[in-house]
């Protein structure tokens, strides 16, 4: 059997394992040592799998979410380049001071940074402008990893995925674990809630497709998007969201949508949600990056959608 592909069985045999070791029950305790065998080849969201030859001393990450997970799994000080407004400092939460910013405030790639970086891994999510992250491979010679992140699975995966491309196999179980507890622990305690009619608004009455990360959120927090499975790019037709009257209005911090606009709005004033007060403003930040809070993201939306099951909570 060629080397190449025995290393790519073994890759794809201890991602396995992680899988199912992340997922078997709510035990805290790492695994143990496992040695990480390079070369490494995952598949990603991209058609083509990301594969390196060696543990990658330099990482560029494009994604807010992805540099999350990447320093959660303990590859912090890797981390050489990331986008615009990451939190920079000496904790370990945070991306070491000298990293630099190579997606700007406006979500553009800043190619000659990252190739001037020489970096041995960019990190990209389907999202990123792909032509821009080929330029920056073709010309950095970097491998590129484009992570899974549309629903709660895709993360997990994409984490175990990174724990092995990175070398940190047990972190990323410990952390795959940690996010699959935070979920089941904001599932249980809506699991008896009814269902809630919710429309998503991120700005200009543009929603998110059931099939996104938010949209997964939604439907984990016992919520049924009134868009549907795949909404367009463009605003939702508001004829129709005064025909399906959602019970609850949704809004990403960064919309700048309140409830006194929607009040003030003949559109939208009718709206049951609107006139009952059934609004509530989703941090941006944390309920649409793929990383490794998404625990806490699902308690955000779940207790939009159903207050009094956390009204204990004061």
């Amino acid at each position: 059997m060629p080397i190449a592909v025995r290393t790519r069985l073994l890759s794809t045999a201890l991602l396995l394992a992680l899988v199912g070791a992340s997922g078997c029950g709510e035990r805290g305790e790492p695994l143990g040592e496992i040695e990480q065998p390079y070369p490494v080849t995952v598949q990603g969201a991209s058609e083509k799998p990301a594969a390196v030859a060696s543990r990658p001393e330099r990482i560029v990450a494009l994604d807010p979410g992805s540099t999350e997970l990447l320093i959660a799994l303990g590859a912090r000080d890797r981390l050489v380049g990331v986008p615009a407004g990451t939190e920079r400092g000496e904790g370990p939460q945070k991306a070491p001071p000298s990293a630099v910013d190579v997606v700007s405030p406006n979500l553009q790639l800043r190619v000659d940074e990252i190739v001037e970086l020489d970096p041995d891994l960019i990190v990209a999510t389907p999202s990123t402008d792909l032509l821009d992250v080929t330029r920056a491979q073709r010309e950095s010679g970097a491998t590129v990893y484009v992570q899974p992140s549309s629903s709660v699975e895709d993360v997990l995966r994409a984490t175990l995925e990174l724990g092995l491309l990175v070398g940190e196999p047990v972190e990323a179980r410990r952390v795959a674990s940690q996010i699959r507890s935070g979920i089941a622990a904001v599932e249980d305690r809506v699991a008896d809630e009814p269902v809630r009619t919710t429309f998503v608004d991120t700005g200009f009455f543009i929603t998110v497709p059931a099939r996104s990360l938010l949209g997964d959120l939604v439907r984990r927090a016992r919520g049924e998007s009134v868009a549907g499975e795949t909404p367009g790019g463009e605003p939702f037709p508001l004829a129709r969201l005064r025909r399906l009257d959602p019970a609850v209005y949704l809004a990403t911090s960064d919309s700048r949508v309140t409830l006194r606009d929607l009040r003030a709005d003949p559109r939208t004033e009718d709206l049951r949600a609107v006139r009952r007060g059934r609004f509530a403003v989703l941090p941006t930040e944390l309920v649409q990056r793929a990383g490794p809070r998404l625990g806490q993201a699902l308690e955000r939306v779940a207790k939009a959608l159903h207050p009094d099951a956390f009204a204990e909570d004061g």
